[in-house]
């Protein structure tokens, strides 16, 4: 039933496409109105097809991202035995941490506090040596916290409150390799003086969205370089806001916070207007990946 009528359309389409090519024989407004008709189709076909291209390739990449970071899931506990111990050829090399920023910007996004700095891009703190392919240049640096909940954990030893810096490295086709620092406190009746620098201005930005700029000093004196003696994994990196593959670096020395600027974090506020008291991850196993002792 269907075919006569398809049999019937097509040739009426054919009768009318030869009239139109006869009349463009005829008028060279006609051909020319039919040539932009066509390239017009012709372009936007293409568009259409390079738009559906990327929309596939951003699928493909959003699935090998979902998958990788279900593969490697962070925070772990990091062993005390079990681990691989590796021989640097050299030490991580730290630049630019020593330089006063030109601003110092403090923001509660509702799940975490985010730091970072503005400097000019030559002069943007980075990372090289040991056993990474690239310059890391810093990122930003967040705060994991809640009474011995921070994220990761050595062995049996938790903490309450952990610093987190995300630095990257350009790659061919602009994508990004990330790594993170960790260092991890613990409870002490002993303030510390360096973080200070931090604690004593979160008041200022209880409220989710809120920022404040801080008076100058040197990232170095938060991010203590350390050259050999860390651990490593691969895992996550989240602020909340985006996950990311990252490579951990997790100072073993441990630092101490006391009690009162531990309890400056734990009185944000987060996104569901009640008191952040904790936000850290829960434990996540460790699979079969390796950690790595630096040395």
């Amino acid at each position: 039933m269907f075919l006569p009528m398809i049999d019937l359309c097509w040739l009426k389409f054919i009768r009318a496409f030869g009239l139109v090519m006869q009349l463009a024989e005829e008028s060279r407004f006609i051909m020319m109105l039919i040539s932009c008709t066509m390239a017009v189709a012709f372009i936007l076909n293409l568009y259409s097809g390079r738009t559906i291209f990327q929309d596939v390739v951003n699928a493909v990449g959003n699935r090998r991202l979902e998958m990788k970071l279900a593969k490697q899931p962070s925070p772990i506990t990091i062993p005390e035995s079990n681990m691989i111990k590796r021989q640097l050829k050299m030490p991580l090399h730290w630049t630019y941490y020593e330089d006063l920023p030109m601003a110092t910007v403090l923001e509660n996004n509702g799940n975490t506090v985010i730091m970072r700095i503005y400097t000019a891009n030559n002069f943007m703190p980075q990372l090289s040596g040991a056993e990474l392919l690239g310059r890391y240049q810093f990122v930003e640096a967040i705060f994991k916290w809640g009474s011995l909940k921070s994220e990761h954990s050595i062995g049996k030893h938790n903490f309450c409150l952990e610093l987190q810096a995300l630095h990257r490295c350009a790659q061919l086709n602009n994508n990004f390799e990330y790594l993170t620092l960790s260092y991890l406190f613990a409870l002490s009746h002993v303030k510390n003086e360096h973080l200070k620098q931090v604690t004593d201005h979160l008041k200022w930005i209880s409220q989710p969205g809120s920022s404040i700029e801080l008076p100058p000093f040197h990232l170095e004196s938060l991010l203590q370089p350390f050259g050999s003696g860390y651990f490593s994994y691969e895992g996550t990196y989240d602020n909340g806001d985006v996950v990311l593959p990252t490579t951990w670096l997790i100072n073993r020395k441990i630092s101490v916070v006391d009690s009162r600027q531990l309890s400056e974090f734990e009185a944000l506020y987060g996104r569901n207007g009640n008191r952040n008291c904790k936000n850290g991850r829960e434990k996540q196993p460790l699979g079969n990946r390796n950690v790595y002792f630096n040395i």
